[in-house]
């Protein structure tokens, strides 16, 4: 069976995800203050009507973002000292276009200057898998398959033929926002027909970094990148 069209599927935030983000803005507003315990994970299940796992997963991300302090028993206590706390992004809202202009501007700062050294330091082995990468990017253009794992890989290898840990590391790090963007990129790309263009603007960053062309290899994602905002509805500079 084939379907008429593309179904418009809403990806709805995990509950882990929607709990901590409620818990960041208590804290935030000071309605949980530092220092403070939370209730056990027994009484936030209650109080969520969730698992007690879905509890630990949600207090596990603020105990990584430094807002959580362990403590005895089963509660968490308030960081008091809030600069301990990591770099965090907010869950991306697909309807927030503000936000969304700001992470692909963000990613191409980033991305066009990883290209750039990626034309200077890339080994045969990272253009093989490029080369690969992009074979895997045709082929699901071609029949019209879901391709965001490949396009995802793809921007990971060029940044690690980069070869700084410190952009591999960061890029990781954005890796779960980068694939959600991705995939809207591709979801919208099928629905205006573009997927053979987005595919060229991708063959234009490989054989960048393949010539060893430093300048034309930051020059192609920055154009990747703002098209593919243009695509989304959104205008960078």
């Amino acid at each position: 069976m084939k379907l008429s069209r593309k179904p418009n599927i809403m990806r709805v935030p995990k509950l882990s995800d929607q709990i901590s983000d409620f818990l960041i803005a208590e804290i935030e507003s000071g309605n949980i203050k530092p220092g403070e315990l939370l209730p056990s994970e027994a009484e936030l299940s209650d109080q969520f009507n969730v698992s007690r796992t879905v509890i630990r997963e949600a207090l596990g991300r603020l105990k990584y973002d430094g807002l959580l302090e362990s403590s005895q028993g089963s509660r968490s206590k308030v960081a008091s000292d809030g600069s301990k706390r990591v770099f965090r992004m907010n869950q991306l809202e697909a309807n927030n276009l503000e936000e969304i202009a700001y992470l692909y501007e963000f990613r191409a700062i980033l991305e066009s200057e990883a290209a750039a050294l990626a034309a200077v330091r890339r080994t045969d082995e990272d253009l093989d898998e490029m080369r690969q990468l992009i074979g895997d990017l045709s082929r699901a253009s071609e029949d019209h398959r879901d391709g965001t794992g490949a396009n995802v890989d793809f921007h990971k290898e060029v940044t690690a033929a980069s070869k700084n840990p410190y952009l591999i590391d960061f890029m990781s790090f954005l890796g779960n926002k980068i694939r959600d963007l991705v995939q809207a990129d591709r979801d919208s790309s099928i629905q205006i027909g573009l997927p053979h263009e987005v595919q060229n603007e991708h063959i234009d960053i490989f054989q960048a970094i393949e010539r060893g062309e430093p300048d034309r290899a930051r020059k192609a994602v920055r154009a990747h990148l703002q098209n593919a905002a243009k695509r989304r509805g959104v205008t960078i500079d």
